[in-house]
């Protein structure tokens, strides 16, 4: 280009045009410089974190896509707790996707590090994301129990007060029936605060304390157990009541 046309040039793209343009054209040579700048070992070390973050990434997403599935076809999980699970899984494919991008995009050793530790840091999809949908669907799933057996409770109290009613002896029944619904308000007790203390929990929660989650699994099988026990007594209840 002569003179004449670069003055022109210079003159059409004006001083903010000329420095974009040079900030834009001097980008890129320092990418490419600051790849060959590492030593030849360096390099394979740099591809080889970028090959192992993949790796992982690639597995979460799997996991993530079937964890998405099951909730979509979960029948017991309430409507507002499947959306949010929902949306907490597509939220965690999309930002695991861009950082696959992020890290395949790194250049330094430093930062590839740093894009590969924030798969384990950031997203907990195994630590966290996995065992709270799980968490949420089992007590979601008793919550459901401890209301049809709060029903069958109510049900099986109107019999009993009618039979009372009729001069039947129902005493030990109606011990029995107390026990039962005992049983379900312990059980509706764990069950719906698991449901509440487990659902809004995010990474940095786990990041702060990796026992958050502890005891939880444990509790559900005791509220389990008392439900078991809460049917048990209305089977009896049921089999003396037609004696009477």
């Amino acid at each position: 280009m002569n003179r004449s046309k670069l003055t022109k040039s210079l003159k059409l793209f004006g001083a903010s045009g000329i420095i974009t343009a040079a900030l834009t054209i001097a980008a890129v040579p320092v990418m490419a410089a600051a790849t060959s700048q590492l030593t030849t070992a360096q390099q394979q070390d740099l591809q080889n974190i970028i090959n192992k973050g993949n790796q992982e990434i690639t597995r979460r997403l799997d996991t993530l896509e079937t964890l998405s599935s099951k909730i979509s076809a979960a029948t017991k999980i309430t409507a507002s707790d499947k959306s949010y699970l929902t949306t907490e899984v597509s939220t965690e494919a999309t930002g695991l996707t861009s950082l696959k991008a992020q890290l395949d995009a790194d250049t330094t050793l430093s930062a590839a590090r740093t894009d590969a530790q924030s798969i384990f840091t950031e997203y907990r999809v195994y630590a966290l994301v996995v065992p709270k949908v799980w968490l949420i669907k089992t007590a979601d799933d008793q919550q459901l129990t401890e209301s049809q057996l709060t029903n069958l409770a109510q049900k099986i109290q109107t019999k009993i007060t009618a039979d009372q009613t009729a001069g039947k002896a129902v005493t030990s029944l109606q011990t029995e029936l107390n026990d039962m619904t005992t049983q379900i308000a312990n059980a509706l007790k764990i069950s719906s605060s698991i449901e509440t203390n487990v659902l809004p929990l995010q990474p940095s929660d786990y990041d702060n304390d990796h026992t958050i989650l502890s005891g939880d699994a444990a509790q559900l099988n005791t509220a389990h157990g008392d439900n078991v026990a809460a049917y048990t007594d209305a089977k009896n209840i049921i089999a003396s009541l037609k004696t009477l």
